[in-house]
């Protein structure tokens, strides 16, 4: 049998030291080279970080606990609730700007770092291309997603790894990962989705009032603090907001709101009192009624398999 040919880059070497999360364990000491393996804690609200770049392709599994994930994207923070069976992948050569919170303080979680090469992915997307498909619709989209078996695979590679399984079972899984990866995305959807983005607009004030909304959708917001960050009057600031975004400034947060309720009720099963409260809706009511109005459907419908 035909020995292992791909090795994970020399700088994903790095990538642990770039989290500010404590290192439990990591398969770079080991004979593993087929990818690279580590394993990592936090808890409470963690400051930002950026990533780092690599070669090697990055995946993000929940090993325990249920984090809040936040990533800067598109000049607005956009969030995902961390959950079993939540995985979160950084293509090969990109960054991400992410913070990381748990529901309390002394709530810990756990998280399973997964760095496939970048060679094995030029690899099996040259043998899963078909014939008359170009390479360009090949390339593994970043993103957090929904994926069971992927993630129940970073967790079957710990197990191997803390048993002194060889670098054999990891070529062999890191193989089919990159697989499954390239024969999903054609349905894959990143969770933050969204045509509105923040960098089409030229005031950066105004994309400074954005981040800050989405930064503080849990909190009640008024005109005058979007004003206030964006350092103009009321009056200019609601007659601009309009002009560069096409609806106004509680439409839109309205718009940003019901896009974390919907990523809360497809990718967690928090209670629906729970999602109108990390959503800005300190009532269960008001909330069904807004999520009515703007779906057509009910929170518990649209969270339902065939509701949305």
């Amino acid at each position: 049998m035909s020995q292992p040919s791909h090795h994970y880059a020399q700088a994903t070497l790095g990538c642990s030291t770039a989290l500010p999360l404590a290192l439990l364990d990591t398969s770079a000491p080991t004979d593993w080279t087929s990818l690279l393996l580590n394993h990592h804690e936090g808890a409470g609200e963690g400051p930002t970080f950026e990533t780092q770049r690599t070669d090697d392709l990055s995946l993000t599994i929940d090993a325990s606990g249920r984090p809040e994930v936040l990533e800067f994207i598109d000049g607005r923070w956009q969030s995902a609730m961390f959950q079993p069976g939540i995985v979160c992948l950084t293509p090969r050569g990109e960054t991400a700007r992410v913070r990381l919170r748990s529901p309390a303080a002394s709530e810990a979680f756990r998280t399973i770092h997964v760095y496939l090469p970048g060679s094995l992915v030029d690899d099996v997307a040259d043998e899963y291309r078909r014939i008359g498909q170009t390479s360009s619709n090949n390339r593994i989209i970043g993103g957090a997603y929904r994926d069971e078996v992927l993630a129940r695979t970073g967790a079957a590679l710990l197990g191997a790894h803390r048993s002194g399984a060889p670098d054999l079972y990891a070529a062999s899984a890191a193989t089919w990962m990159v697989t499954h990866l390239l024969s999903q995305q054609a349905g894959w959807r990143h969770l933050a989705d969204d045509p509105r983005v923040a960098t089409t607009i030229a005031d950066r004030r105004l994309a400074r009032v954005i981040e800050y909304m989405s930064d503080n959708l849990e909190r009640h917001l008024t005109l005058d603090d979007f004003a206030r960050e964006a350092g103009i009057s009321v009056h200019h600031f609601g007659r601009r907001f309009r002009e560069l975004t096409g609806m106004g400034p509680a439409t839109y947060l309205t718009e940003l709101r019901m896009e974390r309720a919907r990523r809360l009720l497809k990718t967690t099963d928090l209670p629906v009192a729970d999602v109108a409260l990390r959503s800005g809706y300190p009532r269960p009511s008001a909330f069904s009624t807004a999520f009515l109005r703007q779906t057509g459907v009910t929170p518990r419908r649209f969270r339902s398999p065939s509701g949305g």
